[in-house]
């Protein structure tokens, strides 16, 4: 039995892990010569302001949404006898609805598998969860829409506007 630190169940890890795989390709940097590595951190700051920002489809910005699942065994031994590279599907579901798949990853832990992915709206999230759960494949699926940093740092600026006052106050 593989046994995993109570740390890393907890749910703080995943967003360290999400920036460390999308960040990855700035510990390549390290290993380049300075004159490289200068060069490699202009070409990537140009594509950073424009890599990591949703996707806009007629003047649409589709949201981020990051989904946890887990296989039922029945899965699970179907797979081995038959292994598939279920990217594949992953893609076709989201892509029905305008959407496009970022990542797909197995992990170790609480669920099977997480996916980074964007849709045009969360109906259209929502389409997407209610077909892949009523296949019968999963015995978990919980799909949390993200933010930006930008639409975190708006987000906290309206938050000062809020009266909110604690319960008995």
């Amino acid at each position: 039995m593989i046994r995993i630190p109570h740390v890393l169940l907890s749910r703080w890890w995943l967003a360290t892990v999400l920036c460390i795989l999308i960040g990855a390709a700035a510990c390549q940097q390290e290993k380049q010569q300075p004159q490289e590595k200068v060069a490699q951190q202009q070409v990537q700051s140009q594509e950073t302001s424009t890599q990591h920002q949703p996707t806009t489809k007629e003047n649409l910005t589709m949201a981020f949404y990051l989904t946890q699942f887990s296989y039922t065994p029945e899965t699970w031994a179907r797979l081995m006898k038959n292994p598939e590279d279920r990217r594949v599907a992953a893609r076709k579901y989201i892509e029905s609805v305008g959407g496009k798949l970022h990542g797909f990853w197995y992990a170790f832990g609480a669920y099977d598998g997480y996916c980074l992915w964007e849709a045009p709206d969360n109906v259209s999230m929502a389409a997407v969860g209610i077909a892949i759960t009523g296949g019968g494949a999963l015995s978990k699926f919980e799909t949390t829409p993200l933010l930006t940093v930008e639409e975190t740092l708006d987000a906290l600026r309206r938050a000062q506007k809020v009266a909110y006052r604690p319960p008995g106050e």
